[in-house]
């Protein structure tokens, strides 16, 4: 299992213009960070690199509020890698049960 984080890059660049179109400091944030962060894509190009069996986004930029916005943050994965991707989120509880190759996802929420 690989636990990776990532920022959708267009995503980011979406929220800085309309930042600075009003005037508010934070576009030089949106500006900066995907300088520092792996892209969806790129963590699942580093997860079949490893050879993992689970990729879980964790520390995903920007936060993702319905299945419309998961959508778009995840364009591209599926091409890269098919099977084995996850959105990590609070209360996300995975188990790698001892003498087993499984990993057992639960929702403590």
């Amino acid at each position: 299992m690989l636990i990776h984080e990532a920022l959708a890059t267009r995503m980011v660049a979406l929220l800085e213009e309309g930042l600075e179109h009003r005037g508010d400091r934070r576009a030089k944030v949106m500006h900066d960070i995907p300088d520092y962060h792996a892209t969806p894509v790129d963590a699942a190009e580093v997860a079949n690199e490893a050879g993992v069996k689970l990729l879980v986004y964790t520390h995903i930029v920007p936060r993702l509020p319905n299945a419309l916005a998961e959508r778009v943050f995840l364009r591209g994965v599926p091409e890269v890698r098919s099977e084995g991707v996850t959105l990590g989120y609070d209360g996300l509880y995975l188990e790698l049960p001892a003498g087993s190759d499984r990993i057992v996802e639960r929702d403590l929420r």
